[in-house]
């Protein structure tokens, strides 16, 4: 099995551009909320988990009732994201997490399912038929979709299918030959 993701371009009417922004918006706002309160229960000696943090969410959204705009899944996803950076870290694999920046950060949000690929559209949830330009044949079994906005205003779609393709195998080093680079 292998992975492949393709990328489209996205023509989402005004109302989807502005659902899209909004589910943007929401990422950013989960991540760093996530965050604050991940930094908050380590100084005093907790941890918290993906699980943890999104077992808050319904009462987040009792707070702030406009998440209820967004697919849940979504917002879900963003909490695995964190918590897979924290692993990271803790791994000295990458940086400490920092907070999202409306102004630095690339504005995307995740679809982890209940998306439908259609004829020259794509359905998301809570977004509706967007219409796409599949500029190729998407081959293997759709797993999730990433929505992307580009810092010039224009919207894409990262498809990620599974393939049933398997890896090549690898030769055999011979020693004597084998160098290095």
């Amino acid at each position: 099995m292998r992975l492949k993701a393709y990328k489209f371009r996205l023509y989402p009417n005004n109302i989807q551009a502005t659902q899209i922004k909004k589910a943007c918006g929401c990422r950013r706002f989960i991540y760093n909320w996530g965050l604050d309160l991940k930094q908050f229960e380590l100084q005093k000696g907790n941890k918290l988990s993906a699980i943890d943090l999104a077992n808050k969410l319904p009462d987040l959204k009792k707070e702030f009732p406009w998440l209820k705009e967004i697919n849940s899944q979504s917002l879900q996803t963003t909490l695995r994201d964190l918590d897979i950076a924290f692993t990271r870290f803790f791994k000295k694999q990458a940086d400490y997490p920092k907070f999202k920046s409306k102004h630095k950060s690339k504005d995307s949000f995740h679809v982890p399912q209940h998306f439908k690929i259609l004829n020259k559209k794509l359905l998301i949830p809570k977004i509706g038929e967007i219409k796409t330009v599949f500029h190729q044949e998407i081959i293997g079994t759709p797993k999730s979709i990433t929505v992307s906005m580009s810092k010039s205003g224009k919207f894409f779609a990262s498809i990620l299918v599974e393939q049933n393709i398997d890896n090549p195998e690898l030769k055999p080093l011979n020693i004597d030959k084998t160098i290095g680079i």
